[in-house]
This record gives C-alpha cells, structure tokens and sequence, in this order.
C-alpha cells in the first residue's frame, strides 16, 4: 500500500522548498552568496542526517529487539515502519547545525533561524505519509470525510474510513512554524520551536494505530515528553521567579504525565467507570486541557529567564 515514489517526490520536493526558504533567510544576514551556500550545504546534509536519523532513532528505540528481526529491521532501508520521525527531524537539525560549522556561521544563529523552515518541513513530511498507507492513521470510522479521516478501497470493491491522525500531526506542526515566526527575535526561538512541535504530539501520538512501543508505551509520545519537560526543567533551573514558583512550569509538565499515563490505561480499558468504559473523546478531551495548560506554563516560564535569554 506504500506508493513509496510519490512519497519521495513529495519529500524532495519539500527539502527544497525548506532548503530555498532558508537560504533566503541567510541571505538577507549575509548576503545573497552565503545563503546559497547555506542552502546548498543544508540540503545535502539535512537529507543524508536526517534519513540516518531516522533509521538510528528507530534502532535505538526498539533495541528491545536485539535478535534476528533487530537487524532485519536495519536492513530494511526505505521502509517508512522501520524509521523514526523524531529521530529523523533530530538529524536534520544536525545537519543544519554541521553546516553552519562548515560555512563558518554561528550553530545558535543557524538553528534559531531554520528553526520556522524545520517546523514547516515537519508539518509536509507528516502531510506526505498520505502516501504510505495506513501508517498515519487512527481508529477505523462507520462513515466520515476528507480532511477528518481518509478511506481505503479494498479489492475495488468496499471502503473502510479511518482517523487522518497525519493531517492533524501536520496542522500541529504548521502552528508551531507561525508561532516561530512570531518569535522570530527571540535568541531562543529553536528551543521553543522544538517544544512546540512535540507538545501536541503528546496526544496525536496516542491516535496512531501504528506506532513505535514498548508494550502499551508508545516510544516517540514519551520522547515528546522528555524533550518538552527537559525544557520546563531549564526553565526551573534558569529562571528569575522566587520559591517553589519557578518549577510550576515542570510540576505542570509532570501533572500532564500522571494524566496521559491515566488516560492510555483508561483507553485500554484498564481503567473504567461503574457504567462502562471512559469514552475516547472525554479522555482526549482532558489531556488536551492539560497540554494548554502546559503551553500557558510555558509562556510563564520562558517570561521568568533572566534578560539574555528574552530580550
């Protein structure tokens, strides 16, 4: 079902839209040949990073196979169940961050400003798995409609619907380009562009069917996780604010834990009311409460960083 030509048409295609868009951005701090260079050198390191990423992270995540079907999975290059969509946008990163060592520019400077470009070529790379198949999708659906869902012929002669998770996953992360954007003097604006990508991948990552896990963990959810507190910790850590009060954003951050670990047991039954299982959308519904409350905190926090960091 993977119609993986599409698929690499449609990435190269956003690699080079991403890699023009940054170069342009070089150019107008260091003038127009610079940012070809910048553009040239993102590119091929972003892609040869990113694809290495991507097939690193997934390896490192599922190291709980150490066997025979461990290394098959190495193996298996191009197949997009085999990959890491956080280790893959950690190796693009990395490639933006080696070129701008090559090209003599500042890694801090590179970053902040590929920062909105890495945002939107997250948000097209989640568009793209339309073409693989089932892989971006949620639960099976009676009946719905494009964009909320996406269906499936089978045999040319009955269809199926199910959850379009990858379009939501691509919406999150355009919001979080615009909200790059809107950033765009703060000298911190990657780390805050890499905590909103992961924020709301929080919850999306809960509605793929498919999905990287350690039994009922879900491997990438919890990276999300990690990066997104590890960030409400740095603000702890540097913060101006008196008392217990400077590690409210990480208290809040570990109350949104406690309650997407209830609500995945509360999904999977194990967890249920005297009437019968907690509905889907009352479960979705408070941890997407909890996550705006975790971006507010966020925004308190990075208001509490002493001058360098917000000025």
């Amino acid at each position: 079902m993977y119609r993986i030509t599409e698929y690499l048409i449609w990435m190269i295609g956003s690699a080079l839209a991403v890699s023009a868009w940054y170069g342009w951005a070089v150019s107008r701090e260091h003038g127009g040949r610079r940012g070809t260079e910048a553009a040239l050198v993102t590119l091929a390191l972003g892609v040869l990073c990113g694809a290495a990423g991507a097939k690193a992270g997934y390896m490192i995540l599922r190291a709980d196979l150490i066997s025979s079907a461990w290394i098959q999975a190495m193996l298996r290059t191009w197949e997009p169940d085999t990959l890491s969509f956080v280790g893959g946008g950690a190796g693009v990163c990395a490639g933006v961050a080696l070129g701008a060592k090559m090209l003599g520019m500042p890694v801090r400077e590179a970053l902040n400003t590929f920062a909105p470009m890495g945002a939107a070529l997250a948000g097209l790379a989640r568009f793209g798995e339309g073409f693989l198949g089932m892989l971006g999708v949620g639960e099976y659906l009676e009946e719905s409609f494009f964009p909320l869902a996406v269906r499936f012929t089978w045999d040319g002669e009955w269809f199926e619907y199910y959850v379009a998770v990858f379009i939501f996953e691509g919406l999150a992360a355009l919001a979080a380009c615009l909200l790059s954007l809107k950033h765009g003097k703060e000298p911190d604006r990657f780390r805050r562009t890499v905590f909103y990508l992961c924020l709301p991948q929080i919850l999306l990552e809960s509605l793929r069917m498919q999905s990287i896990s350690w039994l009922f963990v879900r491997c990438e959810q919890l990276v999300c996780f990690l990066i997104c507190e590890g960030i409400l910790i740095f603000y702890g850590i540097r913060s101006t604010g008196k008392d217990w009060t400077r590690w409210r954003p990480a208290i809040v951050g570990l109350l949104l834990c406690a309650v997407v670990i209830i609500g995945e047991f509360a999904l999977d039954g194990k967890i249920s009311m005297p009437d019968g299982d907690i509905p889907a959308w009352l479960i979705y519904s408070v941890v997407g409460l909890f996550l705006a409350w975790t971006a507010e905190e966020e925004h308190r926090g990075h208001r509490l960083l002493p001058n360098p960091l917000t000025e």
